[in-house]
This record gives structure tokens, sequence and C-alpha cells, in this order.
């Protein structure tokens, strides 16, 4: 009996030297289903790669694997667990979700071996937390993961989405309650929609038809299907947006959906974890291409999903936590030796299981190479709480962002990512200036965007130079802006063929209204305006030469000329009646031998225009009844000479208005005339949506108006007030006025303009290349060319429009309306030239007989004198001409009679033939001698002067 005893424990020391002579195996369990041989052989892989070469490992891992069936429940999994307990492994990997219970768990938890998930698992409620103490997940938290999915959603900028999900996935809800709770976005809600494998898918899409974002939640076999399903009611169009929530999106080739489906341009982002650069160095998946030491092999084996890095990082977690306890406690850190049962009926766990579970938790994957996922991190409870997800583009596979655990979103890979080239389509409507068909263009039988011209194409074509994209103009079909049936709910015009996926972008004299916001977004306005009103007016009328002359009629001015005339004669018989008028024209003799009158024709004259010229006289009246006689024509004359200032004001004044409408109050106040807009356009909508009671009244008025105040475009407006002629006016944008205002010499523009607005492009919600179109468009402000292409369309050089005046400033007389005056005045002067030349030439001519000269040497002579501006005094002879003497100054004339003998000097004034003849003979008989004696001393020059000859 000894000698057994000896022998037996002679084994026992050989076997303990063999065993620590030889590498230590470290059991590890896992558990797969029968479908999951892909997973099993990743694990398989792992182990080998962790493995390594024999001679160069310490420990090596001894994979005991347990395949489980779908029918397997809880009490064969039990079974299972306890078995790999008994046989001595450090950890159990799985089961995979498709397990319905988490027995394995709890088998874990009471023998104190860790149990390791890579799968997604249900949120464990604070009761269950005490029973998963052992328990890690590599699959990052449901609650985390709903974080970061709404944080990619509000970086998107989606005000409105649709959440759309598999309600047969209990898992769903979890993942996504975060985005469930977005009701407060932008102030829009959320709509959710659910649907179940085999339903019929279409019945979903058709209620959410229109919808631009979807929010797509579904196992990735479904996914195809879906998509196919969504295509008839327009939700893969080129402006929708589908954001996929399933990690494994990936595995689903939608490559070859994009290539079978020519419509099918939806723009489709989705998530997955961030993986390491570096790949594992036994295989690099590319969906089936599969690389394998930088050689790229066709295959047709399943792709890797996120379970493959998921259990490849597991491995390596627990693998590295087994070396660094080892480290510490190397006698401590071997196989377990225990049982279900030991454990079960109260016996000590396994302790090291749990001093390995708290280095697993605690490790960092952050910049470590050796784990597929980054930033690997877990909670107390074992919920992986730092992961990184990667917003990609599941067509090309390329990264467009990433976020981070503290929510924030870097964009990445932005040069690399190709483009696929478009032509962007651009919606508009014929509507100069904005955009209108170039005959030249036309006649030269050009096609493309050659045959439009208007500031619409110029600003799209300097966009696209600014940006850099190719475009095409696509006029819409039924010229309208964008109204929405309000029976169908459907958008006609240009908002319609953006919503139908029919074009990119819009531009025309389109204005940003809140119901239009509603179904596109718009860019940075290029282009700021109000509305006014647009009115006719009338052809201006170029004055006549007699314009100074239409304050009084005709007739006024007749008997105006009729009073002075008779005036005239009436006071010069006046006069000569009036004893007080008859004066000494030589107040120095007292015995005068003459009486002389002032009061002439020509004098009573003068003084008669003068006096209703308003110019003075510097003669006047003596006798009161002349006097009498003259005040009362003062009287008249100061009358008439104010009227007519006054109704020549008025009338200069009167010329400059059109009427008495001067803003929308007024128009708004009266009924004579008729005004209107744009059915359903932005200027309607302004009327219609204001509480303002103007704009009501406004409102009210138009839509009562038989016929129809409203017009189907601003070209019929334009129309219908020309038409008119000031029964009817338009209100209509300030631009689009002041446009035809520059066209058409016969309109213009009242009053100021009102309810502002901005002039913008449509583009459809989500479209990536909005901010880089307002970015162009303020660059082009900056620089100033929105202002010199409005300058282009909207000038017109070749205008010959009268100018109208501020009707607000005071008015201006113009010399076309006082030409009339100023030929008046020419005319008047040249006629008195005329008579002093006349009187001149006269003058000359008796000059050059009195003194024997020729009439050229006279002529030179006597302008000669004229032209020495200086001398203003003229001595004369004794021959000179009575008519000169008349024309001389009185002081002047007088010296000159004193020098001449008084028998020659007898000059009557102011007598009649008649009064001359009642004379005294002495008078004729000294005049006769003196003419005697002046006779015979030319008779003695003559001689003398023929003697000397």
């Amino acid at each position: 009996m000894w000698t057994h005893r000896i022998v037996l424990l002679c084994c026992m020391w050989s076997a303990f030297f063999v065993c620590h002579s030889q590498q230590q195996q470290i059991n590890i369990g896992a558990f797969f289903y029968d479908d999951e041989l892909e997973l099993e052989k990743e694990f398989m892989a792992v182990v080998n790669a962790i493995n390594g070469p024999e001679s160069e490992q310490t420990f090596r891992l001894y994979p005991l694997i347990k395949r489980l069936k779908p029918e397997d429940g809880s009490v064969t999994m039990q079974e299972e667990a306890c078995d790999l307990i008994d046989n001595g492994v450090a950890a159990i990997f799985g089961p995979s979700s498709k397990a319905a219970s988490d027995i394995v768990a709890l088998v874990c938890n009471n023998t104190g071996i860790p149990h390791i998930e890579f799968d997604v698992a249900d949120e464990e409620h604070v009761a269950e937390r005490p029973n998963h103490q052992m328990t890690l997940n590599l699959y990052p938290s449901q609650v985390i993961l709903s974080k970061a999915y709404a944080d990619i959603v509000q970086n998107f900028g989606w005000r409105k989405f649709t959440i759309v999900y598999d309600s047969s996935d209990a898992k769903a809800a979890a993942r996504l309650q975060d985005l469930l709770q977005l009701r407060e976005v932008h102030n829009d809600v959320v709509r959710v929609r659910k649907f179940q494998q085999d339903d019929d898918y279409r019945v979903m899409w058709k209620s959410i038809r229109g919808e631009r974002r979807v929010v797509l939640d579904c196992p990735p076999g479904m996914l195809v299907e879906l998509l196919n399903s969504s295509s008839e009611f327009g939700l893969t169009g080129q402006f929708n947006h589908i954001f996929l929530t399933n990690l494994e999106t990936y595995t689903d080739h939608l490559e070859e959906l994009s290539a079978a489906n020519e419509s099918f341009a939806v723009n489709i982002t989705a998530a997955r974890l961030l993986l390491t650069p570096e790949p594992p160095s036994y295989s690099l998946p590319y969906g089936y291409v599969t690389q394998r030491d930088n050689v790229v092999f066709e295959t047709n084996d399943s792709p890797r999903t996120l379970l493959h890095d998921l259990i490849h990082d597991a491995l390596q977690l627990f693998w590295q936590s087994w070396r660094n306890a080892s480290y510490f406690y190397p006698d401590r850190m071997v196989v377990p030796r225990m049982s279900c049962d030991f454990a079960a009926a109260g016996g000590r766990t396994w302790q090291m299981g749990r001093y390995l579970m708290r280095l697993m938790k605690g490790t960092s994957g952050m910049n470590n190479t050796n784990f597929r996922t980054t930033s690997l991190q877990f909670d107390d409870e074992g919920q992986r709480i730092t992961f990184n997800i990667e917003v990609y583009d599941p067509l090309d596979g390329i990264g467009i962002a990433v976020w981070d655990p503290r929510g924030q979103i870097t964009q990445r890979n932005v040069d690399a990512k190709v483009q696929k080239k478009i032509i962007y389509r651009v919606a508009t409507r014929i509507g100069p200036p904005y955009f209108s068909y170039n005959e030249t263009a036309r006649e030269l039988n050009l096609t493309g965007n050659a045959i439009y011209q208007g500031y619409a194409v110029d600003l799209i074509d300097a966009i696209a130079q600014e940006v850099g994209f190719e475009y095409q103009f696509v006029p819409v079909a039924d010229q309208q802006y964008g109204k929405q049936d309000k029976d169908t709910k459907q958008w006609n015009g240009i908002i319609g063929e953006i919503i139908n996926n029919d074009a990119h972008m819009g531009i025309c004299d389109l204005t940003i209204t809140q119901a239009r916001r509603t179904a596109v977004d718009f860019t940075v306005p290029f282009m700021q305006l109000g509305v006014s009103i647009l009115a006719y007016k009338s052809p201006h009328k170029v004055k006549a030469l007699d314009a100074y002359l239409q304050p009084f009629g005709g007739e006024v001015w007749i008997w105006i000329l009729i009073s002075v005339f008779v005036m005239t004669f009436l006071k010069a018989i006046m006069a000569r009646i009036a004893k007080t008028e008859w004066e000494n024209p030589h107040p120095c003799n007292r015995d005068p031998e003459v009486l002389e009158n002032q009061w002439h024709l020509h004098n009573t004259f003068w003084l008669t225009v003068a006096s209703i010229m308003t110019a003075g006289c510097d003669i006047l009246p003596r006798s009161p009844q002349v006097r009498m006689f003259e005040a009362t024509w003062w009287i008249f004359a100061i009358i008439i000479a104010n009227s007519y200032t006054a109704n020549l004001a008025a009338f200069l004044t009167s010329s400059k208005m059109e009427g008495s409408i001067a803003n929308l109050k007024d128009l708004s106040g009266q009924k004579e005339v008729h005004f209107g807009t744009i059915y359903g356009g932005s200027t309607y909508n302004l009327l219609a949506d204001s509480n303002e009671t103007t704009y009501r009244l406004a409102f009210n008025l138009m839509n009562n108006d038989d016929p129809s105040a409203y017009t189907k475009d601003n070209a019929e407006g334009v129309d219908r007030v020309q038409k008119n002629r000031g029964d009817y006016m338009f209100l209509m944008e300030t631009t689009t006025l002041e446009y035809h205002r520059e066209q058409h010499c016969d309109l213009r523009s009242v009053g100021e303009k009102f309810g502002e607005k901005h002039y913008a492009i449509a583009v459809p919600f989500g479209a990536e290349y909005r901010s880089n179109l307002s970015v162009a468009i303020l660059h082009l402000s900056e620089r100033g060319q929105l202002y010199d292409l409005k300058q282009k369309w909207w000038k017109n050089p070749n205008s010959s429009c009268f100018e109208e005046p501020d009707p607000d400033a005071t008015p201006d007389m113009t010399f076309e309306e006082l030409r009339g005056i100023f030929y008046t005045l020419y005319m008047g002067l040249l006629i008195a030239f005329l008579i002093g030349i006349t009187e001149f030439l006269v003058y000359v001519q008796q000059v050059a007989l009195e003194e024997r000269l020729t009439f050229k040497l006279a002529f030179r002579k006597e302008m000669r004198f004229v032209l020495c501006v200086w001398n203003n005094k003229k001595p004369i002879t004794a021959g000179t001409p009575v008519s000169s003497l008349r024309t001389t100054p009185r002081p002047s004339l007088e010296k000159s009679l004193e020098r001449t003998p008084k028998s020659s000097r007898r000059i009557v004034l102011g007598r009649s033939s008649e009064e001359m003849c009642e004379l005294p003979a002495g008078g004729a008989s000294s005049s006769s001698s003196s003419s005697n004696t002046q006779k015979s001393n030319r008779q003695k020059k003559l001689q003398q002067q023929e003697a000397r000859l």
C-alpha cells in the first residue's frame, strides 16, 4: 500500500514539473448558434492570431465552443454553461442577441467567471444589475447610441423628419429614444412610422409621400426591399435624404441598387463604429471582396460584420487583461477549478475572475491598435459608454464625419469624397427683366442657355463661376411662381418643380414667404424690395408758345386789350378838357406865348400799360378828375396782375398733379379707381394674412370687385393699367415696378413702398449646395456685382420718358412753360431795334443833306459818336433836324436853343394844326423873315463855293 502511495506522489510531482515546464493553457468558452459559422471562424482566427508561434508565447488560449440551436432554451444553455465551467474555462464569450435568456450571465455571476458579450443586449433594469456584475458587453450602449443619433440628426439641420423602424425589434425604441423625444426641433413635429417584416411597405411609404428626410432603422437584409418599395412615392429622388441607423448597414450592398435603378438618386448616409486605420493582420474586408497581404481576392464568403470586429476586440481585451493580471499575480492566475453545483451550494466564487473583470472594465482602448473599434471604455455595470460613430456614404464607403462621446461631430474626407458630376436644373419662369428669350439667339438657331437672357441668367452664371458647377435653365410650363392647392395640397410652378425633384433650384422674382419656407429652403436674399402701386401717367404734353397766357382765357385777354386802348383814348380826352393839365412850357417866362399838354395818345398809352404791368411811370396826372380816372384804372390793374400771378401758380401746380391718391390708404378709401394684384402671389398673401386695417380693407375691396381685380401675372396687370388709363391701379413689387416704369413712359409709381420682401434662390430641403450658393451671393454683393446687374437690366438707355419731378417739392417754372414770354420779349426788342435803326438811318440822311456829305461819310461820323458810349453830350447846329431835338434831353435842348437865334428856334409842342392857325400873325411873319434870312445865307454860301470851284 505504501508502494502505491509513493508511486502516486511521484506521478503528481512529475505532472507538476511537466506543467510548469510547458506553456500555460487558458481555457475559454464560447457560444455560437448553428448559423453563426462565420462568427465562429472569426473567433478561432483571432485565437490563433493571439497564440501565435508556440515558442514565443507563455500563455495559450484554448477555446471550448458550444453550439446552440434556435430552439434551445435557458435550460440547455445553463447546462452547456455549467459544462464549460466544469472544464475550467477562465471566461465565457456569447451567446449573441438571438438568445432569449440571460441564463449564461446568471451562471457566470454565481461562479465568478467573466462573461463577455459582443452583441446588442436589452437594457437592464436597476434590479437586474446585481445579477450581471460579471458581464461585460462590447456592443455600444443603447442610451449613448441614441444620443449619438440625435446629435447627428441635429447636425444635419433637419427641422422636420420621419422616423421609420421595425416594430418587431424590441431594441429599436431604446436606441431611437432620443430621436423620438425630438419633437421640439425647430418647432416642428417628428412623425413616426412602424413596419413589420412581410408587410406591404408601400402602405407605409404612401402615408409619408413627399417627406424629404427619413431616419430608417431596419435590419440590413430588409433595406433593399424597403428602399425599392419607396421609389414610386418619390422618396428616393435626388433631394431626399435617408439616415440609416443600423451599425451593420455596410453589409447590404446598396451600390447594386443604385446601379440597377437610374432614378435612385437619394442621398443616403449611414452610421457605423469607427474602426482603427490599421486592419487585422489576417483579413481586411471590402464587402464580397477580401484583401489579404495587400492582394485582393474575390470570394463568395459572407462579408465581415460588426460582430466580427467586436469578437476580435473581446478576445484582445480578455488576453491583455489576463496578461496584466499574471504580471501582478503570477501564482494566482491559474485556470479555475470549480463547478456550478459547488457555487450554487454557497461555495466561494473565483476571486481572480472578479479582479480580471475590474481590469477589463478599467481598460481604455484609446490609441490602442490591438482593438478594431476605438475608444473602448466601460462603466461600472459593464456597458460600453465610449465609442466613436462614423457617418459615411454606404454607396461608396467613404466616411463623411465622426461623432465622439463629447457630442462633437468632425468632418472628414472632404477632398477624398468623389462627387458625381451633376448638371443642375434651374427652374424659372418667363418674365423680364429676370428671364426672357433672346430673339437674336433664336434667329441664329442657338440652343441651350444661349437662347435666354435677363437678370436671373446673369446672376446664375456669376454664381456658377464663383462656385463651379454646370446648369441648365428649365422654364416652368404653367408660368407660376408656386402656390399650394387647398384641396390636393400640391404645389405648382417653380416650387412644385423643386418639390417633385424636377429641378435643383429655382430663381426669378421669387419672394420668400412663410408658406413657401415650409415646402422648400432658400438661400440668402439677392434683392430687397417692397410693394408699391403702379398707376397710369398721362402722356407729357409740350407746352405751347402762349403757355404763359393760359392762366387767363382768350376772351379775358381780348377784354384787357380793349380796356387798355379805350382807357388810353378816354384818358387823353379827359386830360385835354382838364384845365390843370395845360402848363407853361417855360416856367421862367410868366407870360408864355403857348401852353402845353403832356397827355398825348402815346403818353396816355404808356401810363396805362405801365400801370397794368405794375411798372410805374415818370409822368402823373395833376387834375382831380384825371387822378380819379387813373386811380380807378390802378385798382383794376392790381386785381388783374395779382389774379394772373395766382392763376399762373395754380396752373403750374395742377400740371404736376395726377390725382389725390398718394398711398394704399387713399386707394382703399375710394371706389372710383379699381386696383388688384397677382392672385395667390406674395402680395396677395401679404394682404390676406395681415391683421392691419388698411391691408384687410384693400384685400376685401379686391375680393368684392367685379370683374375680378386679380391677374395671373405682372404682364397682365401692367396691360390693364395702360388700357384703363387711370381707372385701374396694380399692386406689385417695387423692383418689377421700376423696370416697367423705365420701359413705359405712361406708367408711374404712387406712394412709398410697404411690406418689406426679399428675393432669393429656392432649393430643396437638405441641399448640400445651399450654403455654397449663399456664400457666392454674399461675395457678389460685396463686390458690387449685384448692383451692376440691376443697373444693366433695369435702366433703359434709349428711354425718352419725361422725368417726372418730385410732387412733394415746390414746382419750378421751366423754360418750356415760360418760353412764350421770352419769345415775346425778344420780338419786342427786335421791333424796337428796327424802329430805332430806321429812325437813325433817316437822321443820317438828313445830316448828309445838311452838311453836304455823302451818306457813307455821314453814317461813319454818327456811328463813331454812337460808339463813344462814354460821351453823353452832343453839340447841335442851327440846322439840326427837329426830330433830333425832340430826342435830345431837355437840358441839352434848352442850351442849344439859347445859342440859336430866337427867330430860328420857334418850336411849339402840344398844339394842333387849328391852334397853330390861331397864333398871331407876328409869329408867322417872324418865322417867315427868319426863314428868308436863312435862305439868303445859304445862297451866299453856295455862290462862294461855286466861285472857289
